[in-house]
Formats: C-alpha cells, sequence, structure tokens
C-alpha cells in the first residue's frame, strides 16, 4: 500500500512538473519581440577634457563661465536578429565660454558638435531572458560637423564669427536598457567619440547618456 502511495506521488509529481514545463516552454515560444523603436537622450560630453566651472573675480567687473558638455540625441533602431539592432542617430552637443571683462564689453565663444551616425548594437543576454536589465556593446561611425562660433559684444558694435569643419569619426561603448514594459525601456549608456579617428582630437572624449525607449512591431523567432 505505502509502495503503491509513493508511486502514485511520483507519477503525479511527474504529470505536474511536464505540464508546468511544457507551458513555460509554450509562453517562451509564443514571446513577441519588437522589431522596431525610437529613443530620445540626454547627454554630457566632455569635450576637450575641461572642467564645467563658474568665476567671478574683480569685485563682478569680471566673469568667465564655462559651460561644456550638454547634448540631446533622436535615434532609430531596428532588429537584424536575436541580439542584434542596427541604430541611425541624429545628435547636437555644445559648450560655452563666456568672459564677461567689463559692462561693455563681452566675449562668448561656443562650439557646437553634430553628429550623424550609422551604428550597431549587440545585447548580452537572450531575448528569452526574464530579467529587466539587457546589458548591450555598441559601435559605429559617420560624420561629424563641428561649429565654432564667436561672438565679440562691444558697446558700440558686436562681431559674430562662425567656422565649420567636418570631420568623420566613430564611436564604440556600451550601456544597458531597464525594461519597464513591452514598448518601454529606460536607457543608459557610456560612448567613447573618436572625431578624426584620433583620440587626441581636442573634442574626443567621453559621453554619458540617459534616456527613453519606444518599441513597436513584432520580431517572429523561428
Amino acid at each position: 500500500m505505502k509502495y503503491r502511495t509513493a508511486n502514485m506521488i511520483t507519477i503525479g509529481l511527474v504529470l505536474i512538473f511536464t505540464l508546468s514545463f511544457s507551458n513555460l516552454v509554450a509562453q517562451t515560444k509564443q514571446k513577441k519581440l519588437k522589431s522596431t523603436g525610437i529613443g530620445f537622450r540626454l547627454s554630457y560630453w566632455n569635450m576637450s577634457d575641461e572642467p564645467t566651472h563658474v568665476t567671478v573675480s574683480d569685485y563682478g567687473e569680471n566673469t568667465a563661465v564655462n559651460i561644456g558638455g550638454a547634448g540631446a540625441w533622436l535615434y532609430f533602431f531596428s532588429r537584424i536578429n536575436y541580439n542584434a539592432f542596427i541604430e541611425f542617430s541624429i545628435g547636437g552637443i555644445a559648450k560655452v565660454r563666456e568672459e564677461q571683462h567689463s559692462y561693455s564689453s563681452t566675449d562668448v565663444e561656443v562650439t557646437a558638435i553634430t553628429p550623424i551616425l550609422l551604428g550597431f548594437r549587440l545585447d548580452l543576454f537572450s531575448p528569452q531572458s526574464q530579467s529587466a536589465l539587457q546589458p548591450y556593446v555598441c559601435f559605429g561611425a559617420g560624420p561629424y560637423w563641428l561649429s565654432n562660433i564667436d561672438v565679440k559684444e562691444r558697446l558700440y558694435e558686436d562681431e559674430v564669427t562662425v567656422n565649420t569643419k567636418f570631420k568623420r569619426g566613430g564611436y564604440a561603448g556600451g550601456g544597458f536598457n531597464f525594461i519597464l514594459s513591452s514598448w518601454l525601456a529606460v536607457n543608459f549608456d557610456v560612448k567613447y567619440h573618436f572625431i578624426d579617428f584620433n583620440i587626441h582630437q581636442e573634442n574626443s572624449g567621453y559621453e554619458f547618456g540617459m534616456g527613453l525607449n519606444f518599441m513597436w512591431g513584432s520580431y517572429r523567432l523561428p
């Protein structure tokens, strides 16, 4: 009697486990992956490795303000494989330096960078992972437009000079998406930009970003 009861319990547990496993596999196979998305990101780009600072001297007659590296990005991405995406991004980053020598004399220097980049992103976890954190690595390349704007304000006249240069370049980095739902994620990333493919170029440097991803569409797993 004991052996029959034990056998019945064992068979019952095996059946429950088998049904549960089959249901889990079915749910996993039915899981739909998003195929397309758009993202918005705010960033800080440490151009020229200069600190952000404000100084005041000479009883307020002379001031210097250096605010650098604030930027914003718009990017689109599309899934090309289980873990791989292709990305197209457009950004704008600016650094402002202002010096006021007197109440009637001010110099303003603005350095702006406008990148248009095509990149590749590889998620490190399986698409079937249940983790809310999805780390990735990325790299890409494209044109960088560098603009220098000098403004000299004087008591009786103002002078504005604009110089624009075109540079090629690339980036490499990584980050992670924190998945909030099937269509929404918070993004954090770090990239290093190689302006003119040269780490010694004055505007090459690290960029730190945070933003939101919105996803739609479906990608069928075989």
